[in-house]
């Protein structure tokens, strides 16, 4: 194991407890803020958040992890790494480091992408007052990726389905069918809700609580799961003549990517995490975004997402099948290599650093 490895979880509960410790270490001040709900094992959940440096200051670099539960062992470990190794005692003057963990802690500690109510979470953050956005192409595939069957016959079938839409209207539609979310089937893959979810107005409490008082504001939501295996690649939400996407091209070049514009690894979603920064910080100089690291095969990562949710709506951990699949969707968002490991953990701090020197 290498020296970064060590910092990586098996479970959400061995992930919290290291990254509380790494964050004592570091002389953080740690809040917690406790999930109405346990853990599979009976244990506490929560979205804690670890701050170095002065309560007022007026810039903040935020990292963020676990919006897709089973991710956060990605984010959860590196998070963790960069507390240990003293990162955090490199901050410029006038500036604080905010880590936020398990941002959606029930999906972390049950092992889903998904929360407590089925919620994609980056589908969740946007007016539920008014109509929600429509996704016709998922209608048109919907037995597709939610199959009633989860056998061979059956995924054979939904991928032939998947072809044959891609065919007629292109891969890129494909994927927005896929990726961008819907409103209407609570049961069905990428459910973005339809009211703000406890980790939404849990995450708005935290920004308001701990980056208010701030002028300038970074934020990076880790994920994995999209692109070359430990690749990075910054997602933003903002078109490209945006200045919040102009300073995060000058700090981190060609990685940086609109959801707006051709080349993202991310289709262009509603209700992304990162809009919330800008709605609750209005006035402020914000600058956030997703920063993915790719796993396996496109095509395997949504195998996993389509039999986690066959899972959920079959008996979840009762059904016989369960070890499996949990395996597999675990398997699809972390890679449990030690260069991987080390790849994701040293792009994040190169990030991290260039973002700092320019507060």
């Amino acid at each position: 194991m290498t020296a970064t490895a060590q910092y990586f979880s098996g479970t959400y509960a061995q992930a919290r407890a290291r990254f509380l410790d790494a964050a004592k270490t570091a002389g953080a001040t740690v809040a917690h803020n406790l999930h109405p709900l346990k853990g599979p094992d009976g244990g506490e959940i929560a979205t804690d958040v670890a701050r170095v440096g002065p309560a007022n200051a007026r810039n903040i670099l935020g990292i963020g992890s676990g919006t897709h539960g089973v991710e956060g062992f990605c984010g959860s470990g590196i998070s963790t790494a960069l507390l240990a190794s003293g990162f955090a005692g490199k901050l410029p003057a006038d500036t604080a480091l905010i880590f936020i963990h398990a941002i959606n802690p029930w999906g972390f500690a049950w092992g889903r992408r998904v929360n407590e109510d089925n919620v994609d979470l980056n589908r969740n953050f946007l007016d539920h007052d008014k109509a929600h956005p429509e996704n016709p192409g998922y209608d048109a595939i919907y037995d597709a990726v939610n199959p009633k069957e989860l056998s061979e016959e059956a995924l054979a079938d939904g991928r032939a389905k998947m072809k044959a839409y891609a065919e007629a209207h292109g891969p890129a539609a494909l994927q927005h069918a896929l990726t961008a979310g819907q409103y209407i089937y609570p049961e069905g893959v990428q459910f973005g809700g339809q009211k703000p979810v406890w980790s939404n107005t849990t995450l708005r409490d935290i920004i308001r609580r701990e980056m208010g008082a701030a002028e300038r504001i970074v934020y990076i939501d880790i994920h994995s799961g999209l692109g070359a295996r430990g690749h990075g690649e910054v997602i933003s939400t903002a078109p490209e003549t945006n200045d919040a996407f102009k300073r995060m091209h000058g700090w981190w070049g060609d990685i940086v990517h609109s959801t707006r514009a051709q080349g993202s690894v991310s289709s262009d979603v509603p209700g992304s995490i990162t809009e919330a920064f800008a709605q609750e910080l209005t006035g402020r100089e914000v600058t956030p975004c997703g920063l993915e690291f790719g796993t396996i095969a496109m095509n395997a990562v949504a195998a996993a997402l389509v039999a986690d949710n066959w899972l959920h709506r079959n008996g979840g951990f009762d059904n016989a099948r369960a070890p499996a699949i949990k395996r597999q969707i675990r398997d699809a968002f972390y890679v449990d290599e030690d260069d991987w490991k080390e790849d994701v953990t040293r792009q994040t701090r190169q990030m991290a650093t260039r973002a700092l020197e320019d507060f």
